[in-house]
């Protein structure tokens, strides 16, 4: 019933909700002294009324929230704003799993609608390492992420679909985790890879893309893969996955064959994983797999910042947050 309701949600609220521009109307402030407007994040977004149509910040002081926080579809044009990462950090955290409510809704945070923008704010699922936990799971189109980390083991950071922006982030995981069939594009980036020696390898992403004229797929430009143990770059969840990866540095958590075909052998042919113009001790490509797609084998020119996600200018009139 969830998903059926966002799908109906989607088709009315559309891909193009105007938040007025570029300036902000309102801001909530929430802290759990009593010193805001709210004691919770939940209830800030709550207080926004159904399909709001302008640039609303909800301004979040230091501390752990530990609740389950949901923007709702009808819930567009929302900043959350912490007071950033280190000593004093905004943090959502939760111990959901798959095994309880399933992997997309076991998630610390939900952000269901377009146009949604985050910043300074650590997210994090403490649920362990037996099942897929998601520390945080973005679904609509136009969303933009800074300055933000990531925590989990599992399907930490899953981007179930749209459009979204990800710039200075820190993700952490083991297996899988950055996933979903999002359109992302992440910049500045560093994925530490948390598998330990005594361990299998584990896997960076799995991006799931099931045509192959597909928007779906991942880009890392000038990002970090550091960690200890052993890592795959990915695995590929559909059968035309996409994962590239832009003048990035590679410690030597990653191993030498780079990437796994997980249960596609027979569409090895179809996935575009590449590395281009990477460097580090893990960015050696000779004994790569075989079927990754080299820098000929593709247009490049089509992975860059803005054909590949912000053809229509949506990242150039965001707020100032």
């Amino acid at each position: 019933m969830f998903h059926l309701a966002l799908f109906i949600s989607l088709f009315y609220v559309g891909r193009g909700m105007d938040c007025g521009g570029n300036h902000v109307s309102n801001t909530i402030y929430v802290d759990q002294q009593g010193k805001g407007n709210f004691k919770t994040i939940q209830a800030a977004i709550d207080s926004i009324k159904n399909q709001n149509d302008k640039w609303i910040v909800i301004n979040i002081s230091f501390g752990t929230y530990k609740e389950k926080v949901h923007i709702p579809i009808e819930k567009p044009c929302i900043v959350l704003k912490g007071a950033g990462r280190g000593r004093k950090a905004t943090t959502i955290t939760y111990d959901d799993s798959a095994e309880h409510d399933g992997t997309s809704m076991s998630a610390s945070f939900i952000s269901s609608p377009p146009n949604v923008i985050v910043t300074g704010i650590q997210f994090e699922n403490t649920f362990g390492t037996n099942s897929p936990a998601v520390a945080a799971n973005f679904y609509g189109d136009k969303s933009a992420i800074f300055d933000s980390s990531f925590i989990g083991y599992q399907d930490t950071l899953l981007v179930s679909s749209g459009r979204s922006y990800f710039k200075n982030c820190y993700i952490q995981g083991e297996v899988d985790f950055i996933c979903g069939s999002g359109q992302s594009y992440f910049e500045n980036c560093v994925m530490n890879a948390t598998q330990g020696q005594n361990k299998p390898p584990g896997f960076v992403t799995a991006q799931k893309r099931d045509t192959p004229n597909g928007k779906e797929g991942f880009v890392f430009k000038g990002c970090s893969v550091i960690g200890n143990g052993q890592v795959n770059l990915g695995r590929p969840w559909g059968s035309y996955s996409r994962v590239i990866f832009l003048d990035s540095y590679f410690a030597s958590v990653v191993i030498p064959k780079g990437w796994d075909s997980w249960n596609q052998q027979s569409h090895v042919k179809d996935i575009t994983f590449a590395e281009i113009n990477c460097k580090g001790p893990g960015a050696d490509t000779k004994n790569r797999v075989d079927w990754i797609k080299k820098p000929e084998d593709i247009k490049i020119s089509e992975y860059t910042y803005s054909p590949f996600i912000n053809s229509d200018g949506w990242l150039n009139n965001l707020p100032s947050v």
